[in-house]
């Protein structure tokens, strides 16, 4: 790489490193899905398993451990899993993510959309956040993203080896997080079937490069069947063919896909639609751009519509589509528009539609799962400075949007638009972090039941998450579902422990005579840490 090369590339990896260190590791992890890797990862340190990993004492099946194992690899100088080191793995993916990102917008576009892509990526709202969580889509997504570079590659270089990192990193992928991770092969066939006429497979080597990957893949799934047949055959039925398998449509079912696409593509999303537009029109053409366009379209359609289908839908399974959306929003505001000398109407019906669309959206969430409206509280400024900065971040972005679609070739705009982006979603989540970690305190309630655990035998739990329990307490926790089942469990042996919101305190049966040995406050409910022993000094009993 040249150093007139080197420099822009950078400038991405000092900017992508400083967006996503900001508060790493400063973020409680507050329910099952945020712990269940950091939970495995220590388990991993405590009984040096690392091909069968437990979580709570149970064998995990569910899916691939390659993030558990980063994280045990990145925790094994302190021997034990911290908050900062459960998230490293997917702060580097992040990062790594934006790098792919430079290098592939560099070569379908030039540089200046490889650099816009990548910057732009960081400063969405599923990137940001994800990078910061122990979860296992942002390392998947990454290795999406560098398969899906490989590809491009292979489609252009036939005599190359690109077609071996192709298929190797959506086995990487799947590793990450299981059947998900093969979305590349839906964008690679996607691209054959728009090219019929062309030696697209004689380029891919499908025959051996399917063969890679299931020989690639094949040792999770025998590593599984040695230890328990049954239990993979429930996680290929359940998790995987069910999980993933389309249902019947619903208006809830139909809201979700939109809503959760424009979420984690916030605040960028609103270049979408002057973007998509220019798209649209070069399609019409031929020549390597456009060539690079429709690739980068397939690739996104592909996303959205696999996940779309999907009979489960999270606001996480479409972080994928951020590295598709931001090339292309990076391509369009590269010049894109210059080179074809119009900029052609703005799409102001398509964003008043969108805008609507979303509206009544939002309003159908916050109606039907109220502890939605709950949650946005936590995001609402608390301060009048904090209020102003971020008003300050939304004119900065907004500003450019207006200015962009007039003269988009200006990188002045391009500048106040990504600084009003990083304003908005680094300093409302650096803002809002404390009053959400405040809310979600596992830590203070390992620390209030410090002294009951120290000879408690066990650890129950009822109505709340049990992995960040078993993750901040340091042991595993039992979850039960009823409170006849609690009331066992605190019977079956002198000293057991149980933690439960008080009003499913207040249900227990009164011969119980619990002694209550910690209280707090968590997820905006006061809850109980109890015990059938006697009461430890301040102490009291129920």
């Amino acid at each position: 790489m040249s150093r007139a090369a080197a420099r822009p590339f950078l400038l991405v990896v000092v900017v992508a490193a400083v967006v996503v260190a900001t508060d790493l590791g400063g973020r409680i992890l507050s329910n099952n899905d945020e712990a269940r890797f950091a939970v495995l990862a220590q388990d991993v340190l405590a009984r040096g398993d690392w091909l069968h990993p437990r979580l709570n004492g149970a064998l995990y099946l569910n899916k691939p451990v390659l993030l558990a194992w980063l994280i045990a690899l990145v925790s094994w100088p302190l021997g034990h899993v911290t908050q900062l080191t459960a998230v490293l793995p997917s702060a580097a993916a992040g990062l790594a993510t934006a790098c792919v990102l430079y290098g592939l917008g560099r070569e379908l576009f030039g540089a200046d959309a490889g650099k816009y892509a990548a910057l732009i990526a960081v400063t969405t709202q599923g990137l940001f956040l994800h990078a910061r969580l122990p979860l296992p889509d942002m390392l998947m997504s990454a290795c999406i993203a560098a398969s899906v570079w490989m590809l491009w590659r292979a489609l252009r270089r036939p005599a190359g080896c690109d077609w071996l990192g192709f298929y190797g990193l959506t086995a990487l992928a799947f590793w990450a997080k299981g059947p998900a991770g093969f979305l590349p092969l839906g964008v690679a066939l996607a691209w054959g079937a728009a090219h019929r006429r062309t030696d697209v497979w004689r380029r891919l080597r499908p025959g051996r490069g399917l063969a890679l990957v299931a020989v690639l893949v094949a040792p999770w799934w025998l590593a599984g069947l040695a230890a328990d047949p049954a239990a993979v055959h429930q996680v290929v039925v359940t998790d995987h063919l069910g999980w993933y398998a389309p249902r019947a449509p619903t208006l809830a079912s139909l809201v979700a896909p939109l809503q959760n696409a424009v979420v984690v593509l916030v605040p960028w999303v609103v270049f979408l639609p002057p973007a998509l537009t220019l798209a649209w029109r070069f399609l019409r053409g031929r020549g390597e751009e456009r060539d690079g366009v429709l690739f980068v379209l397939l690739w996104a359609a592909v996303v959205f519509a696999l996940v779309a289908l999907a009979r489960e839908q999270r606001l996480r399974y479409y972080l994928p589509l951020v590295a598709p959306a931001s090339l292309l929003v990076g391509w369009w505001w590269s010049g894109a528009i210059v080179r074809q000398r119009r900029t052609g109407p703005v799409p102001w019906r398509l964003y008043a539609a969108g805008g609507l669309a979303l509206l009544a959206a939002t309003a159908a969430v916050v109606a039907f799962r109220g502890r939605w409206l709950r949650d946005a509280r936590l995001a609402l400024p608390a301060s009048v400075t904090e209020a102003l900065l971020l008003a300050a971040g939304l004119v900065l972005f907004l500003g450019a949007l207006v200015d962009s679609v007039r003269r988009p070739e200006r990188r002045r705009a391009f500048v106040a638009a990504w600084v009003g982006a990083a304003v908005l979603l680094v300093g409302g989540y650096h803002w809002k972090l404390p009053r959400r970690n405040s809310v979600y305190d596992y830590p203070r309630v390992a620390r209030a039941a410090g002294p009951a655990l120290a000879r408690a035998p066990a650890v129950v739990t009822l109505g709340l998450h049990e992995l960040p329990l078993a993750f901040y307490l340091g042991r595993p926790v039992v979850r039960v579902e009823t409170e006849r089942d609690l009331a066992r469990a605190l019977a079956r042996e002198a000293g057991t422990v149980g933690v439960l919101p008080d009003a499913a305190l207040a249900r227990l049966p009164r011969e119980d005579a619990l002694v209550v040995v910690a209280r707090a406050t968590l997820a905006f409910r006061p809850v109980s840490v109890v015990t059938r022993e006697s009461a430890p000094r301040g102490g009291r009993g129920r």
